[in-house]
């Protein structure tokens, strides 16, 4: 009888299956030592150090790797994949992009190599601006992924990750080009229809969005939620009739995920939402935040200390405040910012659309390049974090980054906005690297607010969103935040726009706004609608129409069944941002 060998990392899977990493890591190098060439427990040794206390061991382990073993190796994938972990552990994406460009240099003609080099640097430029911003690497994401030729295994897969790029750009047309295409090539896949449609629902295309939605649950009724989600959200009366009934078989099967539970008590609720039942699209809402708070756990009170770490550093200002005269004039010539902020869905988007239709401004949309500039400068964190390494010499680096990206999308107009709803939580960051620049904070009244929160597929859902009394919390500490922010305005920068006042008397806030940011009236700033832009956000359709009063009150539809948010109507003035005396927009209480 032939003795079977020892396994030699044995002791080392022991000590990884028990979560004991260091000591996993310690037992992988000792084996290192008399058995060097052992890719597998090289690998499994830098997995521990990625998930032990020594992450740069693993990725100098991991690079060594990548450089010498052949890509066709069995093992070759899962380095890549540790590599990739690395690079979202230490936010370290250039080192692995440099790796890639090594290989691909000594062997041109390796499409794994390509996609993986255009996969990662895609992931790269996510991570430091999940909006669209201006990065020269995606030209060379674009380039090496189109070198993959139509006969490539990875040809399909590379053709997907370019509509990415182009999505994440906006560039929505190049987007939809690759997409139908891919679709005519692959008429079964569809998954590849449904992130098509998806596609089209993101850039308002609503006949197209719904036509390729209804093909897809013509083919497969159930098949899952989205196609679902996309016709309620953009044309609820063309939903099928067996909706209902496919829908509560996805949300009560146990085998779907958090994601598609959510998805499925959405479409459920806009269903009962239209039929006019509102109790009941409340309790699938309701049923919809649950099923997604249980997939993924939210630590609430991480944000709160965060508001509250803003709120002090908001006090204590900056030790050294920019002058406003001094830092202007190392600007070169080129646009300016205007930053549109508040909680989302309170009029950002109506907001920019309307200082987007002057002659003067440009429109950028929810960009990524602030935040961007201030990661590739301090490096990651909370945005307190952030803010507390900002000196004098990182302020002007980040100014002059982020105006560089402005003279990219505008070089001949005077200003350019950024209406990202959550740089409210950058408010102090902006103001102490832009002094000189209008922030228009934007709300209305708390209840419409939250509840279109709760009631909105994001595409990235607000996790603070989940549970009623925790969006109550979110809600009240951004509150207290911006009536700080508005308290210790030192520049008078600030300006407070009330949805409500901007739908009641559009021409007399339009007028205010612009006056706010130094442009004198243009009459066709109410005429927004005429514009061919898209306006990829959660309020697409909304902005593609003259501004009406429909929309005020909606909220109370479902005030009967809003729970714990019933204390922002009971708070009064508390849940307001008070800001009169520095604003001559008045902000309305609940």
């Amino acid at each position: 009888m032939t003795q079977l060998q020892n396994d030699v990392a044995r002791d080392l899977k022991k000590a990884m299956s028990a979560a004991e990493f260091d000591e996993a890591a310690r037992i992988g190098v000792r084996i290192l030592r008399s058995h060097p060439k052992r890719t597998d427990i090289q690998i499994m040794t830098a997995v521990s150090e990625l998930q032990g206390s020594n992450p740069a061991a693993a990725g100098a382990r991991l690079r060594k790797l990548f450089r010498t073993v052949p890509t066709d190796h069995k093992l070759f994938g899962a380095i890549a994949q540790n590599l990739l972990q690395y690079s979202y552990i230490l936010n370290d994406f250039c080192s692995f992009e440099s790796l890639i460009e090594q290989r691909l240099r000594a062997a041109p003609q390796d499409d794994f190599l390509a996609f993986m080099l255009g996969d990662v640097i895609f992931r790269g430029e996510v991570s430091t601006s999940p909006g669209k911003c201006i990065a020269p690497k995606f030209d060379r994401a674009v380039e090496v992924l189109k070198s993959i030729s139509g006969h490539s295994h990875y040809f399909d897969e590379a053709q997907k990750l370019l509509a990415r790029i182009h999505l994440h750009q906006e560039r929505h047309d190049q987007a939809f080009e690759l997409l139908e295409k891919a679709v005519d090539r692959a008429p079964e896949n569809l998954d590849l229809q449904i992130f098509l449609a998806s596609s089209y629902a993101m850039a308002g295309k609503v006949e197209q969005a719904v036509a390729r939605s209804l093909s897809v649950l013509a083919k497969r009724p159930g098949y899952c939620a989205q196609p679902y989600v996309i016709i309620s959200f953009v044309r609820p009366q063309a939903m099928p009739a067996d909706a209902t009934a496919r829908l509560d078989a996805i949300l009560d099967d146990p085998t779907s995920g958090g994601a598609e539970k959510y998805g499925a008590a959405y479409a459920l609720a806009k269903i009962a939402e239209t039929g006019g039942d509102m109790q009941k699209a409340f309790d699938y809402y309701s049923k919809g935040h649950a099923a997604n708070r249980a997939a993924r756990p939210f630590d609430m009170d991480r944000e709160l200390r965060e508001m509250e770490a803003l709120v002090e550093l908001a006090h204590l200002g900056a030790a050294d405040d920019i002058s406003i005269a001094d830092i202007a004039a190392l600007d070169s010539k080129g646009p300016k910012p205007i930053f549109v902020l508040g909680m989302p869905r309170s009029g950002t988007t109506l907001t920019e659309r309307i200082l987007g239709a002057h002659p003067d401004v440009y429109a950028a949309g929810e960009i990524g390049d602030f935040a961007k500039a201030v990661i590739e400068t301090v490096g990651t964190g909370s945005i307190s974090q952030q803010l507390s390494r900002i000196d004098d010499k990182a302020a002007r680096k980040i100014r002059k980054q982020y105006l560089d990206a402005l003279r990219v999308y505008a070089p001949d107009k005077a200003f350019v906005t950024n209406k990202t709803p959550a740089n409210f939580l950058r408010t102090e960051m902006i103001r102490r690297i832009f002094p000189d620049a209008p922030i228009i904070h934007t709300h209305r009244h708390p209840l419409a607010t939250c509840l279109s929160i709760y009631t909105t597929p994001f595409a990235i859902p607000m996790r603070y969103s989940d549970d009623l009394g925790e969006l109550a919390d979110y809600y009240r500490a951004y509150v207290d935040l911006m009536n700080v922010f508005f308290e210790t305005d030192r520049t008078g920068m600030l300006y407070d726009l009330s949805y409500e006042d901007l739908v009641t008397d559009p021409v007399a806030v339009a007028k205010d706004c612009l006056a706010h940011c130094g442009l004198d009236w243009h009459p066709g700033c109410l005429e927004f609608y005429k514009t061919d832009r898209t306006a990829a956000t959660a309020s697409m359709i909304q902005v593609r129409r003259p501004i009406f009063k429909d929309s005020l009150g909606k909220w109370q539809r479902f005030e009967p069944y809003i729970g714990a948010l019933a204390k922002l109507a009971d708070a009064g003035e508390d849940a307001k941002v008070n800001t009169a005396r520095k604003s001559s927009r008045k902000a309305v209480a609940a």
